[in-house]
């Protein structure tokens, strides 16, 4: 089974665009049927749409970054 967090996690790293993510994982979805299984399964058990839950997932993640870096600076620690 594909671990769908981690793979849409590795693209948005290497891509850090969200629409090049989306793009890329619909290509990767259409031709790999394991991996559009997989992928419908985990949207399914998120409460994710399968059309809109690579999206969804990437923007709580994209958040979830951000709510740390405001917290770190919160506390006195600037980069």
């Amino acid at each position: 089974m594909n671990d769908i967090p981690d793979i849409l996690r590795e693209l948005l790293d290497r891509y850090d665009s969200l629409e090049v993510v989306e793009q890329t994982f619909k290509q990767m979805t259409h031709s790999d049927d394991q991996l559009a299984t997989d992928y419908r399964q985990w949207c399914r058990a998120q409460g994710y749409s399968v059309r809109n839950g690579c999206r969804e997932y990437i923007n709580e993640l994209v958040d979830s970054r951000d709510s740390i870096w405001d917290n770190y600076k919160e506390y006195g620690n600037d980069i």
